[in-house]
């Protein structure tokens, strides 16, 4: 599953993702803001991860799948950057700017990471006194939502904690030979026949007969219900360019966890996908591109047990959830959704998600390199989508106050990939009570984000006005059943 983000990669195609960190710096000193200090910084939290201090090797003909093998002339300096914006800039310009850093790729002759210290951010409206912010590239093929939050966490400042002793020289593991490592390729190549032999029930080897695994063998595929409506193309269901472009957009996370009681067994994600359905379906009318049938969502599930939970690389499924952008009124629409992800969940739990990375694991990776390079160029081609309209991912937040350079982090916001076919990615993030709602398209599907972003505004207003307006009737009828229990007849009309 890591080197499936590597092989789709083309001209267009990033697979990578930046988080925007946004610090209140009201109460540290000015000078400790600078690229230097970051510089500083970094040298003692490289040894957090060894994301920061590898990077990939593809043997030839990807006669297996890419090494991480560390950057023995490995340059900090290199992946510490700094942008600065306008005295008179505002949001606008710094969106323009995380697209602008967004869009470019990585190289891979060296770790595939960058921080950029963007400073002086003060005078844009709705920011903290003196505010900054780090942009934090990273590719999909180190780390998905929750190994980036532990390597946040360890790059950050925790008050209680002590801070790290400065780190010594790198010292490289030994790069096997390419005689040891096609060796190694053979052995792995032959392990994965076997292990697929047994997913076809043809290996040897028996089951140890224990009901808690042939449970999570099930791996039936539970057919979309008969009555869905078929899934639309879109505006955003063609080939992207490779110029970025994003906005964000913040709401209170309490508010949003409150309108979960107008809704009888919804969750703050059902509400999230019922204003970000809400959203879309202002923007495609604007666009005079509101399809009839409804848009559907592709969402990113984390499937990493306990023991899992500070393993690198991916460990993720995905459901796909109807967002009924086909219905106005926000509150028959959350109710609607609330119903589809129930079902959506459902299924992904009897399809057994986890097999997915046994099935991943026995395909040669020659194949999923060739199969990659082909779906790049298939999907630019075919200028659709194919089992949803756009991605929808919730990205875990941190639990605790974290610091950068003396200033606290006060929001998180997240530009991630998009590819030929699905030009739109919206990427939920949570930090200090704050929740985001940021959108990453690219100018020939989205050339105005921020008309995007003003649709997100507005339908989380229509969301949060309906359900207020459901909460308080849903009050007043268990307080006329009390009265009615309480109270004589008469007494019962005077109160009405």
């Amino acid at each position: 599953m890591d080197a499936a983000f590597l092989y789709l990669e083309n001209e267009t195609t990033h697979a990578h993702g930046t988080l925007v960190w946004l610090y209140d710096a009201s109460d540290c000193n000015p000078a400790s803001v600078s690229r230097r200090a970051l510089l500083d910084h970094m040298r003692s939290r490289v040894p957090v991860s060894p994301v920061f201090t590898r990077k990939i090797e593809r043997l030839p003909l990807d006669f297996d799948y890419p090494y991480w093998v560390d950057d023995t002339g490995f340059e900090l300096l290199y992946h510490i950057r700094e942008k600065s914006l306008d005295a008179n800039a505002d949001w606008a310009d710094f969106c323009k700017l995380v697209a602008e850093v967004h869009a470019q790729p990585l190289d891979h002759a060296h770790p595939l990471w960058e921080l950029t210290l963007v400073p002086g951010l003060d005078g844009i409206e709705g920011l903290p006194e003196r505010c900054f912010a780090i942009l934090g590239k990273f590719h999909h093929v180190a780390i998905d939502g929750a190994t980036g939050m532990h390597i946040i966490e360890g790059i950050h400042d925790i008050p209680g904690r002590p801070t790290p002793e400065m780190a010594g020289s790198i010292r490289p593991a030994r790069r096997p030979a390419v005689g040891e490592s096609l060796y190694r390729a053979a052995i792995r190549n032959l392990g994965a026949l076997d292990k697929g032999l047994g997913l076809l029930g043809l290996s040897q080897k028996r089951d140890s007969g224990d009901e808690s695994s042939k449970a999570d063998n099930n791996n039936d595929v539970i057919a979309e219900p008969t009555e869905a409506a078929p899934m639309p193309q879109t505006l955003f269901n063609t080939a992207i360019n490779s110029t970025a472009t994003w906005d964000s957009r913040g709401f209170d996370l309490a508010t949003i966890k409150s309108m979960r009681a107008a809704v009888k067994g919804a969750t703050v994600n059902d509400v999230l996908l019922t204003i970000v359905g809400g959203g879309l379906r202002h923007y495609l009318e604007y666009r005079d591109a509101l399809p009839d049938n409804p848009m559907r969502a592709g969402c990113p599930i984390n499937i990493r047990t306990e023991g899992e939970a500070a393993a690198g690389g991916n460990m993720i499924s995905a459901m796909i959830v109807s967002m009924h952008t086909d219905v106005a009124p926000p509150l028959k629409r959350l109710r609607a959704i609330t119903r589809s992800s129930a079902a959506a969940k459902r299924r992904a739990e009897q399809r057994g998600s986890r097999k997915i990375l046994d099935v991943a694991a026995v395909v040669p990776s020659q194949a999923q390199a060739l199969l990659g390079h082909l779906a790049g160029k298939v999907s630019g081609k075919l200028n659709r989508a194919v089992q949803f309209n756009c991605s929808v991912s919730n990205l875990p937040g941190p639990q605790q106050d974290l610091y950068m350079l003396g200033g606290r982090l006060q929001n998180i916001a997240a530009a991630m990939p998009i590819m030929n076919g699905y030009g739109l990615f919206v990427g939920l993030t949570t930090c200090a009570g704050q929740l985001n709602i940021s959108m990453s398209s690219c100018d020939s599907i989205l050339p105005d984000p921020e008309k995007l972003g003003d649709c997100m505004d507005q339908s989380f207003r229509e969301l949060l006005s309906a359900t207020r307006k459901g909460t308080p009737a849903k009050k007043t009828a268990a307080a006329k059943t009390r009265a009615r229990k309480t109270a004589p007849r008469k007494q019962n009309r005077k109160t009405r």
